[in-house]
């Protein structure tokens, strides 16, 4: 059996994504160095024969991937009920970060919400949530300070602007982000500053290895927020 081989065979039974430093107790290191091992690793990536699951992370590539699904509660529910009938020709889209924990490794414990609004009707919208939540915190496109000092693990609502041809759908009657623009929002906006750095990579290779996710939808909303190369720089370092 050749090392290609013999790595395929020990991704077919592993049950979870497994790292280099554990292929290498299964394979020979007399015939094969690390050095080898990463080579390989990422030629099968290549070929479709593996998937990155994440930074560091492999699988076999025969896993069933899912269509995403964004399932609003009915906080959500009934928040956008209300934005709705008090603004019904105005584009948004509710939801909560925490949406991000299934593809991280480090959990945040924050407690935010976001109604992200075409920027017209943004300070309107705001006004009206002060009125209808008076005893929740909400913020109005706060800045990087802003985040950084009101942003804790007590609830708190941030009204945000909603870019132009933004990927959102709605489930029900409740307008929610597709994945594409949950992933290009990660890639840089400043409320989620938690999920970049180093845990972005994993979020972006848990994401692509376990949904169907339409790249050419996610490079346009990429490109309408100045973040392509940037997130064409992501799948270059993890493989996708």
């Amino acid at each position: 059996m050749t090392i290609p081989e013999q790595i395929l065979d020990y991704a077919s039974t592993q049950s979870q994504p497994f790292r280099r430093r554990d292929l290498m107790q299964f394979l020979d290191t007399k015939k094969v160095s690390e050095t080898s091992a990463h080579v390989l690793l990422n030629r099968l990536v290549k070929s479709g024969k593996l998937v990155k699951a994440g930074y560091g992370l492999y699988a076999a590539s025969e896993k069933e991937k899912q269509d995403f699904f964004y399932k609003p509660s009915e906080e959500e529910r009934a928040m956008a009920e209300q934005i709705k009938k008090k603004f019904p020709f105005s584009d948004f889209c509710v939801w909560t970060p925490s949406v991000l924990v299934r593809f991280m490794r480090h959990i945040p414990a924050l407690k935010m919400a976001f109604v992200d609004v075409e920027r017209v009707s943004m300070e309107s919208v705001f006004g009206f949530l002060q009125g209808a939540f008076p005893t929740m915190p909400i913020l109005l496109n706060p800045t990087a300070q802003e985040c950084e000092r009101y942003i804790t693990t007590e609830k708190i609502l941030i009204v945000r602007a909603l870019v132009n041809e933004a990927p959102i759908t709605l489930v029900g009657d409740t307008p929610v982000p597709t994945l594409e623009k949950i992933l290009v929002d990660t890639a840089g906006d400043k409320e989620l500053n938690f999920a970049q750095g180093a845990e972005l990579y994993t979020i972006y290779g848990d994401a692509f290895s376990s949904y169907n996710v339409n790249r050419k939808r996610l490079l346009r909303y990429a490109a309408r927020r100045n973040r392509k190369d940037h997130i064409l720089k992501i799948f270059n370092t993890i493989g996708l």
